[in-house]
């Protein structure tokens, strides 16, 4: 019984401590778009979408990233960032519409 209580309170104690040391050694960013609904991709991964970034932003990890800013009826934002930990970042993604 004891172990699985302190098995359980590390897990616990590991866990927060993840979580806040990348707000304290990742990098703030945040995202502006003229398409709020569409979405966010860092190093090929769907991410959210720009709605859920603009205000607050959120924590990725310092070095390089490949941004794409993706909707389908506009065409696609490339961006390639290298933020430095403990830095803050944001994007800015104009996208245009798709020619009909």
């Amino acid at each position: 019984m004891k172990r699985v209580v302190f098995l359980a309170l590390a897990f616990v104690l590991l866990a927060s401590a993840c979580a806040t040391s990348l707000a304290t050694v990742g990098v703030a960013f945040r995202v502006e778009s003229n398409v709020p609904d569409a979405t966010i991709w860092i190093d090929d991964v769907l991410v959210g979408r720009v709605a859920d970034w603009q205000r607050q932003g959120r924590y990725i990890r310092p070095g390089f990233h490949r941004v794409e800013i993706r909707h389908p009826d506009y065409y696609s934002y490339f961006a390639e960032i290298e933020p430095a930990a403990g830095t803050q970042t944001s994007l800015r993604a104009q996208l245009h519409p798709l020619l009909q």
